[in-house]
């Protein structure tokens, strides 16, 4: 009766006991890095996560970030969602006129082809000085003048790209194009050099827009397009983008790796990350790759699309050009292992550098005491964040993006602690645990005991 009781009264208090060990505590974690809170004393404030905190995770989700206080216990926090940015683009349909083949005259004298404007400065046509009677040609020119004077752009905006239309090439097309701008039709200025690309599958992707490089200068009335093959242009269409306000992005330098299993080439990151842009360094010039992105969150998972594109070095005129960055999907979920496949089947020889844009993470949290640490790196933690609204009073759509932002010191690993590190380190909830689980290995060890001297008091049945 007496060994019953002691272990009811064992397992009674061991129950709480289980409850507690699924507690935080700061030792559980792997790596841990100083927070320091910014000046002013406001009750919430903002972390950006870098990307060592990143990857040093290892949970799903980021559920293994928890930050502490001097006492060992948890700060409230919650996830800060991206900010809203209000992108808009809008296409406008450009005239475009082919230039008549230079004569020899023309060649040794560029002036003798003009162009004829109206007076609101629109092209009216493109004349050979050297042949007045002569008509330009529509049909495979290798210069085409794209008329950008009716081009209006408000405040804030700016031409993103040039996109270009032609009739299918059954064969296929891989050209070169070298784009002059001009503010008044005489004085000619390089502005960008572009690849395009069409494959001889119907269902291909291919490349027909020419990426109009940054710049805050006004916007040119005219483009002068010099193709490396001639082309018969259907449609030409300036792209005009408006950015919104959006968060800074970060930049990690990363290098694809061949895989030797297959033809395509792989990157771990060692931690989880969604990209919000990827530039691809080809190792060599004159090259062309036609490529699926690829992603998964654990090794041996199936791997899962993610986009396709076309990634090119070329030299022209003695120029290095380089395919724009590619922009990624918003809704692409962060990852750890990346894998660039080639869709034509071309093996994977030379690594690939590639630079990595990506929006950090925002951790809203109540900056209470002092001493405070984040901790991070723990196997399958559970998330421990609570709902914006709940940690901002009268919380508006925002609000999170006003707060003061804290910063955080070096991440580092954290040493393995001795019993007597514990034991001093430890809070409340620890020594309650450690007490609990004290009382359940004396309570089974009495009931050892018990079960020992019951046994020698039982005597032995006499012989039939």
């Amino acid at each position: 009766m007496k060994a019953h009781l002691l272990l009811s009264l064992a397992l009674a208090l061991a129950l709480p006991g289980h409850v507690a060990a699924a507690a935080d505590d700061l030792h559980a974690y792997a790596a841990a890095a100083p927070l320091m809170l910014a000046p002013g004393g406001e009750g919430l404030q903002s972390l950006e996560l870098p990307w060592p905190v990143l990857q040093a995770s290892r949970s799903a989700g980021l559920a293994d970030i928890r930050l502490f206080d001097a006492q060992g216990q948890v700060l409230p926090m919650a996830w800060a969602p991206p900010p809203a940015v209000a992108d808009s683009s809008r296409n406008q349909t450009v005239s475009r006129f082919a230039w008549p083949a230079p004569s020899v005259s023309a060649a040794s004298s560029p002036s003798a082809l003009q162009l004829k404007l109206g007076r609101d400065g629109a092209v009216l046509s493109v004349i050979d000085g050297a042949k007045p009677g002569a008509a330009p040609t529509t049909d495979g020119a290798e210069r085409w003048l794209l008329d950008l004077s009716a081009l209006q752009l408000a405040e804030g905006e700016r031409i993103d790209s040039i996109e270009l239309d032609w009739p299918r090439q059954p064969q296929g097309l891989s050209t070169t194009v070298s784009v002059e701008a001009s503010t008044d039709g005489r004085d000619w200025q390089y502005a960008t050099t572009s690849q395009l690309l069409e494959l001889s599958a119907a269902d291909a992707p291919g490349l027909r827009t020419i990426a109009w490089p940054g710049s805050t200068g006004p916007a040119p009335r005219y483009l002068r397009l010099s193709f490396g093959t001639p082309l018969k242009l259907e449609a030409s269409r300036v792209q005009i983008r408006r950015a919104g306000a959006g968060p800074a992005l970060q930049s990690l330098a990363a290098r694809f790796a061949p895989d030797g299993s297959a033809a395509a080439w792989q990157l771990d990151l060692q931690g989880p990350l969604a990209p919000r842009r990827l530039a691809l360094r080809l190792p060599e010039r004159n090259s062309v790759l036609n490529l699926r992105l690829e992603q998964r969150e654990r090794d041996g998972e199936a791997w899962r699309p993610v986009a396709t594109f076309v990634a090119w070095r070329l030299q022209h005129d003695g120029r290095d050009s380089e395919s724009a960055a590619l922009q990624l999907p918003p809704q692409t979920t962060p990852a750890r292992w990346w894998r660039l496949v080639p869709i034509d089947g071309m093996p994977a020889r030379a690594p690939l550098d590639v630079t990595l844009q990506w929006e950090a993470p925002v951790l809203v949290f109540v900056a209470r005491g002092d001493a405070l640490q984040l901790a991070v790196g723990r196997e399958r933690a559970p998330a421990a964040v609570l709902p914006l609204q709940s940690l901002i009073p009268a919380y508006r759509s925002g609000a999170e993006q006003a707060l003061p932002r804290a910063t955080l010191g070096a991440l580092a690993p954290r040493p393995e602690p001795d019993w007597r590190q514990r034991l001093s380190d430890a809070g409340p909830e620890a020594h309650r645990r450690w007490l609990l689980w004290g009382v359940l290995v004396a309570a089974v060890a009495g009931l050892g005991v018990l079960s020992w001297r019951l046994l020698r008091q039982i005597k032995p049945l006499p012989p039939a």
